[in-house]
C-alpha cells in the first residue's frame, strides 16, 4: 500500500511540476532526444529534425525571451549537427545513460515516449526518496513528506525537465538507498549489486555527478572505519565506490572520451567557437570564487530562506538520524558544490547543483518528527518490505520495531 501511495503522489507532483510555466526543454534536450531517436532506430535526418520539434515545442517564449519562432527554432536546431563543433557533440554522445534508458518507451510512443520515459524517470525519484527516507528510519508519513518536499524543491523542477538529471538523480538515490543498506547490514549481496549498478550508470548519465558521488562515498566511509567495531559494511561501500570510479576513468582513457581537462575548455571557449585557452585550470580557480561570491549575493542574501532551509535540513539529518546513515545523503549533497565549482557558470548553478536539495528534503521532513528518539525506531518489517524484498528481493527482516542497528554494532 504506501508503495503504491508513493507512486501516485509522484505522478501527481510530478504532473504538477511538469505543468508550470517553466520551460520543459532547454537547448541540451536536443542532443539527448536526438540520440534516444537514433538509438530506436530513426535515421540521422529524421532525428535531427523530430529532436528539433521535441525541444523547440517545449520552449516557453515568454520565460526564455526567445527571438525565435517555432519554425525558426526548428529550422535552426535542426541544422546544428552539422554546424556544431564535433567537440561539443562528443560530450553528448559520451554520455549515452539518458537515452538508452528511454529507447524502450521511444520504439513503442514513438517520440512521445522520450517524455513518457522522463516522467517514469522522474516518478521513480520520488518513489526512492520516500524508500531511502524508510531506510534512515523515518516513519511513512515522513517518507511521503520527503517526496513531497523533493517535488516542490529545485528537484522537483529538474527532475521534470526533459535532461539527463531525472535519471542522474534516480541513480543518486539508488547509490544511497544501496549504501544505507550494506551499512545496516540488509540484503548485503543485493545492495552491493544496487550500489555498483547505480554508480555505474550514473557515470554513463552524467560522468561528472557519477564520478564525484563515488569519490565522496569512497572518502567519506574511510573517516568512520577507526571507530568501527565491524569495519566490513564501510569497506564495502568504500571498495564499491573506488571501484567504479577506477573503472569509470580506465574506460574514459581507453575510449578517449571528453576530460575534465575537456569540459573545462567547452566552458571557456563557449562550446569551442572560440580557440582553446592555455591556462584552463588557472582561469577556473579564478572563476570558482566569482562564481560562489555572486551566488552567495543573488541567493543566500536575498532569498534567507535557502540558507535557513539547508540549516534547518542539518540539524534535522543529524539530530533526528543515526550518523552511520545520515553522512551518505549528505556527502551526496555536497557533490552538488563540486560539479558546479567545475562548471562556473552561474546561469547553469541551479541546474549543477541541484542534488544539493536531496539531503534537504529527507532533513526537513525528518524535523517532523517527535523527538529524536521516536525517529530512531522504525518498523523493520515494513521498511525491510518496500527496500529489501520488494526493491531488491532479499529477505526482510521479520521482527517487530527496533532501533535501527548501528554501524558499530554491525558483525
Amino acid at each position: 500500500m504506501f508503495f503504491v501511495i508513493a507512486v501516485l503522489l509522484g505522478s501527481g507532483l510530478w504532473m504538477l511540476r511538469w505543468s508550470g510555466a517553466a520551460s520543459t526543454t532547454t537547448p541540451d534536450t536536443f542532443w539527448y532526444a536526438r540520440d534516444a531517436l537514433r538509438y530506436a532506430g530513426h535515421s540521422s535526418a529524421d532525428a535531427d529534425l523530430t529532436a528539433a520539434k521535441i525541444t523547440c515545442g517545449g520552449v516557453n517564449p515568454d520565460v526564455t525571451r526567445s527571438e525565435l519562432t517555432y519554425a525558426e527554432c526548428v529550422r535552426y536546431r535542426t541544422r546544428l549537427p552539422a554546424t556544431a563543433p564535433d567537440r561539443f557533440q562528443r560530450i553528448f554522445t559520451s554520455r549515452p545513460g539518458y537515452p538508452l534508458l528511454t529507447v524502450p518507451f521511444v520504439r513503442v510512443m514513438g517520440p512521445a515516449g522520450f517524455a513518457a520515459a522522463t516522467a517514469a524517470l522522474g516518478v521513480a525519484c520520488g518513489v526512492a526518496v520516500a524508500v531511502l527516507a524508510l531506510l534512515l528510519g523515518l516513519r511513512p508519513v515522513q517518507a511521503l513528506i520527503a517526496e513531497t518536499l523533493f517535488y516542490l524543491l529545485p528537484t522537483g523542477l529538474w527532475g521534470t525537465r526533459l535532461l539527463a538529471e531525472a535519471p542522474m538523480l534516480l541513480c543518486l538515490l539508488a547509490a544511497l538507498i544501496g549504501t544505507v543498506l550494506l551499512l545496516r547490514g540488509s540484503a548485503v549481496k543485493a545492495a552491493a549489486a544496487l550500489l555498483a549498478g547505480a554508480l555505474a550508470l550514473c557515470c554513463a548519465v552524467k560522468p561528472a555527478n557519477g564520478v564525484a558521488l563515488a569519490a565522496a562515498l569512497a572518502a567519506g566511509a574511510v573517516p568512520a572505519l577507526p571507530r568501527a567495531s565491524s569495519r566490513r559494511p564501510l569497506l564495502l561501500v568504500a571498495g564499491i565506490a573506488a571501484l567504479v570510479l577506477a573503472g569509470n576513468l580506465w574506460i574514459s582513457s581507453a575510449l578517449h572520451l571528453p576530460s575534465v581537462h575537456e569540459t573545462l575548455q567547452d566552458t571557456f571557449t563557449r562550446h569551442f567557437r572560440r580557440p582553446d585557452v592555455a591556462d584552463p585550470w588557472p582561469r577556473l580557480f579564478t572563476a570558482v570564487p566569482s562564481l560562489w561570491a555572486e551566488v552567495a549575493s543573488q541567493r543566500m542574501l536575498n532569498v534567507p530562506l535557502i540558507p535557513a532551509a539547508f540549516l534547518f535540513a542539518a540539524v534535522g539529518l543529524f539530530t533526528r538520524v543515526r550518523r552511520d546513515a545520515a553522512w551518505p545523503p549528505a556527502l551526496a549533497g555536497l557533490t552538488g558544490a563540486a560539479v558546479a565549482s567545475m562548471h562556473p557558470l552561474i546561469y547553469e548553478f541551479d541546474r549543477l547543483s541541484v542534488v544539493a536539495w536531496v539531503p534537504v528534503a529527507l532533513g526537513l521532513a525528518a524535523l517532523t518528527a517527535r523527538s529524536a528518539r521516536d525517529e530512531l525506531v522504525v518498523d523493520v518489517d515494513h521498511a525491510g518490505r518496500i527496500a529489501g524484498r520488494g526493491v531488491l528481493g532479499g529477505d526482510a527482516p521479520r521482527v517487530g520495531p527496533q532501533p535501527v542497528p548501528d554501524v558499530r554494532s554491525l558483525q
